[in-house]
């Protein structure tokens, strides 16, 4: 089926298929929630997601990375030794049987672990029949580094999926990565630093700051569309120019207040309706976060205002535990979660009007 943008350029479903309310009730026919469960917003991954190459790889279909097939074959290390030990990595190794040379290998950047991630499912939080084998309910590195405090590094919880922080010389596991994606954005990182968090050399490291793995963002990446929004040039999604419209709201408030969201608010002069507006999931606004920037972390010469380098609300419940909804803190870009009665910051966001003034020409 023919689609108005191209299939890299769109953000992920983030798997979540239920709805529940503040007290983690499943609501049975969430229609008019705005929940993530509801509107199920995002590319659909393709079915099967993942082939098993029978060669120790696994091959995600939607992301065309291919993985170690053992989620846990290098134990647990600290950061630069899995650096090291990912990138010497090669056939005949480790029940693999690929091909593969030392430096074909490396640690995931953290988009290319979050790819992974299915926000429907925990304990582990992937796909559902995935072929992996020891994926362990544990902390993960990635090589992407906390750019303001980089004695630490980004890492990911294989339970429910946060994703934060960790020093350096903590022992946490790897799942090796090779190839390149058309599908996940680069993190935005361009600077390697040492387990002291001082910058240093890139070649050889492997790091994500020497190899900048994924799409790189567009340039320009930002569109001021001049009438209270903003368009989102690498994912066609379209954001509230006021990155503060509501001030603190428990989360469903923020549900509430972004769905009737409309022209004539908050600056709009856009010809949205209600119902046009939403409360993003977990997967679109954490696509805003550009991991070499902080407080906050957006793209250099982003044209938003008010932004917060604080907490904001997501419409994605945590699984396993609903009576919380995910949050992400654009002051670094960590996802988190945290009771639904709690107030943080509201962001709407909305896919492209058709049939509208401005998009009659297109």
């Amino acid at each position: 089926m023919a689609q108005e943008h191209p299939a890299e350029s769109r953000v992920p479903r983030t798997g979540q298929e239920k709805c529940w309310d503040t007290r983690g009730r499943q609501i049975h026919s969430p229609q008019g929630t705005g929940q993530d469960g509801e509107l199920k917003k995002g590319e659909r991954s393709p079915d099967p997601r993942f082939t098993d190459n029978q060669d120790g790889t696994v091959t995600d279909n939607f992301t065309k990375l291919i993985w170690l097939k053992n989620a846990d074959a290098l134990g647990e290390l600290k950061w630069e030794d899995a650096l090291d030990r990912t990138r010497r990595l090669a056939s005949g190794s480790h029940h693999l049987n690929d091909g593969s040379a030392a430096g074909d290998w490396r640690m995931p950047n953290l988009r290319e672990m979050l790819s992974l991630i299915d926000y429907g499912r925990y304990e582990p939080i992937i796909p559902e029949g995935h072929p992996f084998e020891n994926v362990r309910t544990a902390i993960y590195w990635t090589s992407t580094s906390l750019a303001p405090a980089a004695r630490m590094s980004w890492m990911m919880t294989l339970g429910i999926g946060p994703t934060v922080f960790d020093i350096k010389f903590s022992l946490n596991r790897t799942w090796p990565v090779r190839g390149k994606s058309p599908v996940v954005p680069r993190t935005g990182q361009k600077v390697a630093f040492d387990s002291n968090g001082d910058p240093t050399n890139a070649e050889g490291t492997g790091q994500d700051g020497e190899l900048q793995a994924g799409r790189p963002f567009p340039d320009p990446r930002f569109t001021d569309n001049g009438d209270g929004t903003v368009t989102d040039n690498m994912t066609h999604l379209v954001w509230l120019k006021d990155g503060n419209p509501f001030g603190f709201r428990v989360w469903e408030e923020g549900l509430a207040l972004c769905d009737a969201l409309s022209d004539g608010d908050a600056g709009l002069k856009d010809g949205s309706k209600p119902g046009d507006w939403r409360l993003p999931n977990i997967r679109e606004i954490e696509s805003l976060v550009d991991y070499n920037e902080a407080g906050p972390c957006l793209p250099k010469g982003h044209p938003f205002q008010n932004v917060r380098p604080s907490s904001y609300w997501t419409s994605t419940s945590v699984e396993a535990a609903p009576t919380e909804a995910m949050f992400i803190i654009l002051g670094v870009g960590p996802s988190i979660f945290e009771s639904k009665e709690h107030p943080f910051f509201i962001w709407p966001v909305r896919d492209k009007l058709h049939g509208h003034r401005k998009d009659q020409t297109e």
